[in-house]
């Protein structure tokens, strides 16, 4: 009998310590990050004849403090999903406020058809 009570009483400290860990370390296992920055709108417009996409985003910060380097990166696919561009932009302005705005423009090459255009917010881009 004693022994199965030094039994419960190591399984029930194991049981307290397994909860202790999921406790503190739960961010990681299930909260997802908020997003910091986010596209607000979006347009494009490709000429054939020159073979110029040109395109317009407005990304906006969501967080409550300021964000470095915003802009975006367009993905750009063709027949059979094969990947034929990626590039990515900064946004006019260095950094953003909580709740502020930036354009991004740009206007590149692009030889061949493309079927999906994908675009993604980004923070942190550098250089200069």
């Amino acid at each position: 009998m004693r022994g199965r009570r030094k039994g419960l009483k190591y399984g029930l400290l194991f049981l307290i310590a397994v909860t202790s860990l999921f406790a503190f370390s739960g961010r990681s296992f299930c909260e997802e990050e908020a997003v910091k920055i986010a596209l607000t709108t979006s347009s494009f417009r490709y000429d054939a004849d020159r073979k110029t996409l040109e395109l317009d985003v407005t990304v906006k910060n969501m967080t409550s403090v300021e964000l470095e380097g915003p802009g975006v990166m367009v993905t750009l696919y063709g027949p059979g999903d094969k990947l034929i561009l990626q590039r990515s932009f900064r946004a006019r302005r260095v950094a953003l406020l909580p709740g502020e705005e930036s354009e991004v423009k740009a206007s590149f090459f692009v030889e061949g058809p493309f079927y999906d255009l994908r675009l993604t917010a980004l923070e942190g881009m550098g250089g200069g």
